[in-house]
């Protein structure tokens, strides 16, 4: 274990538009800083529920509920770049709901959206691979969660099941194990971390290429920390390890292989809505492959 900035003990562990951005890249040693001057006038359109292959073509997707509570699918092309592929709505009535992440829950080889409604019930909405609307319906899997924020949904424990990795008010951190079925899971939670209380979550994935998942998360001073992952229900004994800093101007979409180069990657949203992607290296330090815009207006 290692003591984070707060005293607290951590484990080591579209078409869419665009509007102009107020910033400027520093890369310096070896990584990526990034400085900005705050845009007032911009409001987020919308809430990222995450990335993944949504309709199973192979390249991964972004998720989001605009404003106004409709869900939309962002086919993406496997690039580093602007999409050529046109938004498809693939659902509605989304405003009540707290996105908590995307991941083939149930293991029937489909993506499902993972969700929290204002009752702290949790809820799994089954994905059909195709870009519409799914006719597959939802199914409670949990209640009791309005306390808690989602980390990611991963394997955490690499048992072949997806998990939830989340935080609860007094700053610890659980893994609840996953079973790949619809409805409640029968495991018991365990307790990995804590400590966590000043942290904003990017994702949980295998960011390092060790094939274990790791978390990486922000600071309040806007440094990005990666703490490894070892696949077991319990505290990890591997060191974090800071791999950015200047991230507080930045809202998380989540942690993907957006350019298929078999590296994770983090997709991200600016203060002025331009949306991005930081081109990961597998492995534990400052990524020297720099940054690509892929969006505007989010």
């Amino acid at each position: 274990m290692a003591n984070d900035d707060n005293g607290g003990t951590v484990m080591n562990s579209t078409s869419s538009k665009f509007l102009q951005v107020v910033a400027a890249v520093v890369v310096a040693a070896g990584g990526v800083a990034v400085a900005g001057s705050p845009a007032a006038a911009y409001t987020p359109g919308y809430s990222f529920a995450g990335v993944a292959d949504w309709d199973a073509d192979g390249h991964q997707d972004v998720i989001a509920r605009d404003s106004s509570g409709r869900l939309w699918l962002y086919p993406g092309e496997s690039r580093r770049g602007y999409s050529s592929q046109s938004r498809v709505q693939i659902g509605n009535g989304w405003n009540g709901f707290t996105l908590a992440g995307i991941a083939d829950w149930d293991h029937d080889g489909h993506q499902d959206i993972v969700t929290r409604d204002s009752s702290g019930r949790l809820w799994l909405y089954l994905g059909e691979s195709k870009r519409g609307y799914s006719g597959a319906g939802r199914v409670q899997i949990g209640n009791g969660w309005t306390d808690y924020t989602v980390a990611g949904v991963e394997d955490w424990d690499t048992d072949g099941n997806q998990d939830i990795v989340a935080r609860d008010k007094a700053g610890r951190l659980w893994l609840y194990p996953g079973q790949s079925h619809r409805g409640y899971s029968s495991i018991p939670r365990a307790q990995i971390g804590n400590g966590w209380s000043s942290y904003t979550f990017a994702d949980v994935a295998d960011w390092d290429g060790d094939h274990h998942p790791d978390i990486v998360t922000r600071d309040k001073a806007g440094r990005l920390w990666l703490y490894p992952g070892e696949s077991k229900r319990g505290y990890s004994s591997a060191a974090r390890v800071q791999i950015g800093n200047g991230w507080n101007a930045y809202t998380f979409a989540d942690i993907a292989d957006w350019d298929a180069d078999h590296h994770q990657d983090i997709l991200t949203r600016d203060n002025t809505g331009r949306l991005w992607v930081y081109l990961g290296e597998s492995k534990r330090g400052y990524s020297a492959a720099g940054r690509a815009q892929i969006g505007n207006g989010w």
